[in-house]
């Protein structure tokens, strides 16, 4: 017989109604009482440790599968990243009459500047640099996409068949920035992009230069000035989004280098890129720090302009992504 039938039995006997027992029922109750409420306790503390542990395997089966998930994106990035840096400017850094050097540091594994050179005949070359707006993937999947309309097979930059009576017509950059701007809707791609297109001369040093929405390029010329070339139009893509009196069309500027003068292309990573304190690099340093490098061939300069940036910042990650793309000017 266990503790509650003895007390249901005494409290059924006529013991328990006397009054010299009335203070002993009153305890055996509260005692009753008191040992249900810890049973109920003890039962509801059983339920919650097994709800507990089944949670604890449930988190850490979450947990494992949430880690190889990240790696296996990690390494999808790390993939990507490795296949932007193939789109790069590969083999150029000696071409006759031209010096080239470049900096690409990415804000994450992969970003939306790109950059590259083509060329279109013998003496004739295609320079851009681009930035699209956001970072990662996204970004990455339209500055690639736009790196392969800029190819000189796609169409864009040469005049295809029937266009022209050459066979290779050049298209000015006026026009290649137009038919960007025509295949880049906002609407298609949730995005847009800034860019600076050039089609230089590698045997006279002459170039023209068209923009949308890119910082300016600037010269830097022998005697220690800089020529910092135009705004141009409103970003790639922004078509539809522009006011109705908005200006219509891509200017084109030309310039000309000279023996030892070096064209320099950058996006807007460079001069926003802050330090520790939150100030920014910003356009006069990077100026200054030009004109002291203005005797320097492209490659120091461009690997000097970068070191700068990181002693500026204490090498702090970047939160938007640092390209630099000089090209110098060598007559033979």
């Amino acid at each position: 017989m266990n503790i509650e039938e003895i007390i249901r039995n005494y409290l059924k006997s006529s013991d328990a109604k006397t009054p010299q027992l009335s203070a002993l029922t009153y305890q055996l109750l509260e005692f009753w009482a008191t040992t249900k409420d810890f049973e109920i306790d003890n039962k509801l503390l059983q339920e919650l440790v097994f709800k507990y542990a089944a949670a604890e395997k449930n988190l850490k089966q979450l947990n494992t599968e949430l880690t190889w998930r990240q790696d296996r994106i990690e390494e999808d990035l790390a993939a990507a990243a490795e296949i932007q840096k193939s789109l790069l400017p590969q083999k150029i850094d000696t071409i006759q009459h031209l010096a080239v050097a470049w900096k690409f540091k990415p804000c994450e594994k992969i970003g939306g500047d790109i950059f590259n050179m083509a060329q279109l005949d013998d003496n004739h070359w295609a320079i851009y640099m681009l930035d699209v707006s956001g970072h990662g993937v996204p970004a990455a999947m339209v500055a690639v996409s736009v790196f392969q309309n800029l190819h000189p097979l796609a169409g864009n930059i040469l005049l295809k068949a029937g266009e022209s009576r050459q066979t290779r017509n050049i298209r000015n950059p006026a026009k290649v920035l137009e038919k960007l701007d025509q295949e880049y809707t906002f609407d298609r791609f949730n995005n847009f992009f800034t860019i600076n297109y050039v089609i230089l001369n590698a045997a006279t040093g002459s170039f023209t230069c068209s923009s949308a929405g890119h910082p300016p390029p600037i010269i830097i010329r022998q005697n220690g000035t800089l020529d910092i070339l135009a705004t141009g139009s409103p970003p790639i893509g922004t078509r539809d989004l522009r006011l109705a009196d908005a200006p219509v069309g891509f200017p084109e500027e030309q310039k000309q280098l000279e023996a030892g003068e070096k064209l320099l292309f950058y996006t807007d990573g460079v001069f926003e890129y802050k330090n520790p304190k939150g100030e920014f690099y910003g356009y006069e340093q990077l100026h200054k720090k030009l004109v002291t490098l203005k005797d320097k061939p492209v490659s120091d300069l461009i690997d000097m302009v970068f070191e700068s940036l990181m002693e500026f910042g204490q090498g702090k990650e970047p939160k938007d992504d640092i390209s630099l793309l000089g090209i110098e000017f060598k007559r033979n």
